[in-house]
This record gives structure tokens, C-alpha cells and sequence, in this order.
């Protein structure tokens, strides 16, 4: 019969716990994937800069750049799909008007030589870029699409220390980067999460340290560090 009192099979959680764990660690191989992916593309953001050489000015970000949002975005998509909430985590921020920023937003200073540059990197943030299997994911599309930046925007950093660039390949990669930069609050939150760390910030910094690496292997020291580049014969 059936009419007895049921036994809890998990009276103590343990099967729970067991679940949420295996859950938890599974999402994290998933954002861990849709990082590599996108690192793929960021690899071959520094060939494209490097092969570029010669053609005086950048005229856009690279295709290879684009790629890198259009993981981020296919990974949103995904993960709002399955775990709920909204697809983005803000609009697209609006371009500013291409007459008052002559074509480019960047910050415009003097060179930066050799100690500036460690000094620079003294003060960039140290963030965790590998989810510990030990830590419970957040079952978020945040969680899930700023692992993906973190380990794209790492590895990026991590193999411009093995390049080498000119004067354009290094306009190239600060104007990819300040690309990825305008994007970002379209697809992570400007707010402190579980770990502590604000996605917003923490992926400007990492965008921060691709471009002090690429600063040590530039071949024009005069051009590093100076963002108000445009072109005098328009």
C-alpha cells in the first residue's frame, strides 16, 4: 500500500549538495570552453596586427576583435536562454560623435618609456581568471559570459608578450582594445559579485595590461602610450 509516510531519501542534503556541486562545476567547464573560444579569436587579434604593418593608420577594429564580442554574445544568448534573466546586461553604449572625436576615443598622453611602465603595472588588478572547482559557480549569464572575457582578455595579455610590433600593429591593438573597452557594459554588470571583484573594472584592467605588454614589444617607443593618433592627411 501507499499510504504510509514517505522516507526522505536526502533527509541531511548530501544528495542536494552532491547535485548542486556537479551542476556548479559543469558551468564552470562551459564558461571555461566559451573562454577558449574566444582566446582563439583574441590570438589571432595579435596576427592580424602584426601582418598589418606598412598601411599607415588602423581603419577599424580587427575582424578577429569583432570575433571575440561575437562569442560573448552567442554565450549570453545561450545562457539567458537556459538560466533565465535578461540577454544583455545594459545596451549598447552610443559611439561618440565621430566630428568632436576625430574617429577615435582614445586617451591622449605623452610617451610612456620604460619605468613609467612599471609603475603602470604595479597598480594593475590581480583578479582570479579560473573559476576553483571548489567555489560554486553563480548560475548567472554574468558568471558564465565574464569567465569567457576573463580568460579571452588573459590570454590575449599572456601571448603579446611573445610578439613583436611596429608603430601601426601597436595602434592596431590599442584601437581593438578600446573597441572591446566601449562594449563591455553591454554584456557584464558594472557591480561587485560573489568574489569581490566588479566585472566591469576588472576586465578594463585586464584590456589595461594587453596594452602595457604590447607597450615592452613595441618596436616605436615614441608611439606608446599616446592615444590621440589620427590621420593628418583627411
Amino acid at each position: 500500500g501507499g499510504g504510509g509516510p514517505k522516507a526522505d531519501l536526502d533527509a541531511d542534503g548530501t544528495v542536494a549538495a552532491r547535485f548542486r556541486s556537479a551542476a556548479s562545476r559543469a558551468l564552470q567547464l562551459y564558461a571555461i570552453k566559451r573562454g577558449g573560444d574566444a582566446a582563439a579569436s583574441g590570438s589571432a587579434v595579435l596576427l592580424e596586427a602584426e601582418i598589418g604593418g606598412g598601411r599607415g593608420l588602423p581603419e577599424s577594429p580587427t575582424s578577429s576583435a569583432i570575433g571575440i564580442l561575437a562569442v560573448a554574445k552567442a554565450t549570453s544568448v545561450d545562457c539567458a536562454a537556459v538560466l533565465g534573466g535578461e540577454v544583455m546586461a545594459g545596451p549598447v553604449p552610443p559611439f561618440p560623435d565621430e566630428d568632436g572625436a576625430g574617429g577615435l576615443s582614445l586617451a591622449s598622453r605623452g610617451p610612456l618609456k620604460g619605468l613609467q611602465l612599471d609603475v603602470e603595472r604595479m597598480f594593475t588588478e590581480r583578479i582570479e581568471i579560473y573559476p576553483r572547482p571548489s567555489r560554486h559557480a553563480e548560475f548567472t549569464r554574468s558568471f558564465v559570459v565574464y569567465t569567457t572575457l576573463k580568460i579571452a582578455f588573459k590570454g590575449l595579455a599572456e601571448t603579446s608578450r611573445t610578439r613583436s610590433f611596429d608603430t601601426y600593429g601597436y595602434r592596431q591593438m590599442q584601437t581593438d582594445c578600446e573597441f572591446l573597452r566601449h562594449f563591455l557594459p553591454h554584456y557584464v554588470s558594472d557591480e561587485t559579485v560573489t568574489d569581490g571583484t566588479n566585472p566591469l573594472s576588472a576586465l578594463c584592467g585586464l584590456l589595461d595590461d594587453i596594452m602595457l605588454n604590447v607597450g615592452e614589444r613595441c618596436l616605436d617607443p615614441e608611439c606608446v602610450g599616446v592615444g590621440g593618433f589620427y590621420d593628418e592627411g583627411r
